[in-house]
């Protein structure tokens, strides 16, 4: 009986550390400005999670608008990064 309370203690112990001291992730509101590629609906700008940004710059071919202007979404972009360091070569 003593062991399996042991046993639980560590679990929790070990679980609890992970919680406090694992990976940090992003809050809620951290949202970043992509130009999206989108060959059904042209180049466009969109907000994503920085969650979802490597996926989005890794895998669609999008590139990073340096802005926090909203109202910029759903506006034509150009997803153009000759240079290859995620951040578009044209800024709105």
């Amino acid at each position: 009986m003593w062991r399996l309370l042991g046993l639980l203690v560590a679990v929790i112990a070990v679980a609890g550390l992970t919680m406090s001291h694992g990976t940090p992730t992003a809050q809620a509101g951290d949202k970043q400005l992509i130009c999206h590629v989108s060959p059904d609906e042209g180049d466009h700008i969109i907000e994503v999670s920085v969650n979802a940004l490597p996926a989005h710059l890794e895998n669609h071919g999008d590139c990073i608008i340096n802005s926090t202007d909203r109202t910029l979404i759903e506006q034509p972009c150009d997803a153009t990064d000759a240079n290859g360091n995620d951040i578009c070569d044209i800024q709105p």
